[in-house]
């Protein structure tokens, strides 16, 4: 379990909040047993729970960023849609515990006010470091030597299950067969989730769809693929969106409250509800027919140095 957390978005929102904090020359600790003035958790499990109360009996404060909320733990593992409502009690107890909570999006603001009322909420994201991601033309070369990608490619970064929209992608696969499709991201442990009818479906997946797995340099598939796709039926924010659009690349998503505040459709993504959409709007802007669609300036309002500043704030406020 701490692996997949590690590999997930929760896992690179830690790093990047360590480094954050960093750049801005705050001594930070990943040792929750040490000496500290503030408890920063990222993860809602039993050992973070732990050090929470540890924290608060020596009158430390803890502040939490919450990554799922009940909204968007449904298609996440087996029975999910069955723990939405113990989960929501779960997370209203383990947040009496938190006197700070910080969350990446408005839609899950609303999502946790009935569950904390009265504990300050701050929204901004984990942050993206922009000097990793940008783009660079000798690793895309490399990248599409490495695995033969002769022709344009579409790329998806996620956990391999239904929530991220896997067969959504297939359906696009199989209306655009000149193109090539990659997924990178970790095949959840059966253990976790068990859908027989996924496991089929991605064993018979199109041909022109390749899984890659886990990879921890994920900015060079970045740089050598062609557009972003990112199917995915509910986010907290859209972590992988933040990193691709860094590097430049186009962007097609599905159409989510969540990104109507910072995402415009047709000025710095296409958006799309159906399969027929999505290939509609991949063909056209891999062939040129798209208007002009910038992504880049989507990135930078969460860069390691605005984000560092932030949470700086935030644990003065608290620690007053």
């Amino acid at each position: 379990m701490r692996g997949l957390v590690e590999q997930s978005g929760i896992g690179v929102a830690t790093r990047n909040t360590v480094h954050a904090l960093q750049e801005q020359r705050v001594e930070v600790t990943t040792d929750p047993r040490g000496n500290y003035d503030l408890l920063h958790l990222q993860w809602i499990g039993p050992r973070s729970l732990h050090y929470a109360r540890l924290a608060h009996r020596h009158r430390r404060p803890v502040a939490l960023t919450v990554h799922t909320t009940p909204d968007t733990i449904e298609g996440a593992f087996t029975m999910s849609h069955a723990l939405v409502t113990p989960y929501r009690w779960y997370l209203r107890w383990f947040m009496r515990h938190v006197d700070l909570l910080i969350t990446p999006s408005r839609q899950a603001v609303e999502s946790l006010q009935p569950l904390a009322p009265g504990k300050p909420i701050h929204v901004f994201s984990g942050g993206i470091d922009l000097d990793r991601f940008s783009f660079d033309e000798q690793t895309r070369k490399e990248y599409k030597r490495e695995h033969n990608l002769t022709r344009p490619t579409v790329l998806s970064v996620g956990q391999v299950i239904p929530r991220k929209g896997v067969e959504t992608f297939f359906a696009v696969a199989r209306l655009l067969p000149e193109y090539d499709f990659l997924w990178i991201g970790p095949h959840v442990s059966r253990l976790l989730f068990y859908n027989p009818r996924f496991d089929r479906m991605l064993r018979h997946r199109p041909a022109n769809v390749r899984f890659l797995g886990f990879e921890p340099n994920i900015e060079r598939a970045y740089c050598g693929c062609d557009l972003l796709f990112h199917p995915s039926h509910s986010e907290s924010l859209g972590l992988v969106i933040l990193e691709a659009a860094a590097v430049g690349l186009p962007l097609v998503v599905r159409d989510l409250p969540v990104y109507h505040s910072w995402l415009k459709d047709g000025v710095n993504c296409l958006m799309g509800d159906s399969p027929q959409e999505f290939a509609r709007g991949i063909s056209d802007i891999l062939c040129g027919r798209a208007p002009q669609i910038s992504s880049k300036e989507v990135a930078a309002p969460h860069s390691l140095h605005t984000v560092g500043k932030k949470l700086i704030a935030t644990y003065e406020e608290v620690l007053r």
